[in-house]
């Protein structure tokens, strides 16, 4: 009976635990289920170059040739970011 003692101490405080989660996890369910989600806008590096070259066609400012430069210049860096497997189905 000694030796059973460990056991079930370590049983007791891994079922208060699991408790203690089960617990938390519905509250928080339940705090989300009464707040409203934003979708924010994607940021990062990746989606302001999608941006920037989305402007360049949008702008009646530059000139085609330039846009083309613009173009030429950036396609190697979206190549880049496409995985290997997209490229091919293109």
């Amino acid at each position: 009976m000694e030796n059973n003692t460990d056991i079930i101490v370590l049983t007791s405080v891994i079922v208060v635990l699991f408790i203690v989660f089960i617990i938390a996890t519905v509250r928080e369910f339940n705090t989300m289920s009464s707040i409203k989600f934003v979708e924010k806008e994607e940021g990062g590096p990746r989606a302001e170059m999608m941006r920037f070259i989305g402007n360049l066609f949008t702008d009646e400012r530059i000139d085609a040739g330039k846009r083309v430069t613009f173009m030429n210049a950036v396609k190697p860096i979206i190549e880049d970011l496409v995985p290997g497997e997209e490229i091919k189905k293109e």
